[in-house]
């Protein structure tokens, strides 16, 4: 007897996300291979900001491609979740490309991130039992070495120190400003922001009252929210091929040009609606 194949996803979600998006599987055809263009290849990357402006790049890919398949299968809300971390990281990138010299701090800040990591982790386990010693010795002393450097005014009047949330002085909001990607700030970071924690914005967009008055939990698909995640995160693509194009001095700016028509032919009539 054979088997049916597991099926991983929703096969009524697919045809209700290509229902309402037939142009989808052809945009979407065209944005990978202008992408395909900009990362399967070989870089030489000369400095720290060539690394993070090109990784974080190709790191957004993977974001859209996730994106995609949670919105395709009825997840809007889950895209909402993944087109956060999207935001952050087409903001750094963005902002690193216009000041390469904040490439050091944003990579330096990696050993205040596994400092951190190993302060609140030795508070429950024993760290010396699970992690080479050598390991654990290098991670404390890489963070002695680079935690001055991402320090802040606590108190101005007694002179008291802390150590800064994040690797630049700057709020997203405000980094997002520098290079013009604001507008995207409400619907691509702080509402996912609020679905990403455990906050009463997340719990309410789930609830719903019946006819008779009782709250229940709303298990359907929120494709409302697909439609919302997918239109800010392919719109944050374009914004990630511009830069990768100009930063790296690609000359595509004609095929960036058919990209963005792409998005207004694909969106235009959500975007009025």
């Amino acid at each position: 007897m054979t088997k049916k194949p597991i099926i991983i996803g929703f096969q009524e979600e697919w045809k209700k996300f290509l229902h309402h998006h037939p142009l989808w599987p052809e945009k979407y055809k065209l944005l990978t291979s202008t992408l395909t263009k900009i990362f399967i290849r070989e870089v030489a990357t000369n400095c720290p900001a060539d690394r993070v402006v090109f990784y974080l790049g190709r790191l957004c890919v993977e974001d859209l491609n996730e994106i995609f398949i949670l919105c395709g299968n009825g997840y809007g809300i889950g895209g909402l979740k993944i087109l956060r971390g999207l935001y952050e990281r087409v903001v750094t990138l963005g902002y690193i490309a216009d000041n390469p010299d904040q490439a050091e701090p944003f990579l330096e800040y990696h050993h205040i991130h596994k400092g951190k990591m190993i302060n609140h982790a030795g508070r429950i386990f024993n760290l010396e039992k699970d992690i080479d010693a050598e390991e654990l010795a290098t991670a404390k002393e890489n963070y002695k070495k680079f935690k001055d450097k991402f320090q802040i005014d606590d108190c101005k009047k007694c002179g008291t120190k802390k150590m800064m949330f994040t690797w630049s002085k700057l709020d997203t909001a405000s980094m997002a400003k520098k290079i013009g990607l604001e507008g995207l700030y409400f619907p691509g970071f702080f509402y996912p922001t609020l679905q990403t924690h455990a906050t009463p914005t997340s719990l309410m967009a789930r609830m719903r009252v019946r006819e008779n008055g009782n709250v229940t939990f709303n298990e359907g698909a929120q494709h409302e929210w697909a439609s919302k995640s997918l239109i800010t995160a392919h719109n944050l693509m374009i914004y990630v091929l511009m830069i990768q194009n100009t930063y790296f001095k690609l000359n595509i700016e004609s095929e960036i040009e058919e990209r963005k028509n792409d998005f207004q032919e694909m969106w235009s009539d959500i975007e009025q609606g």
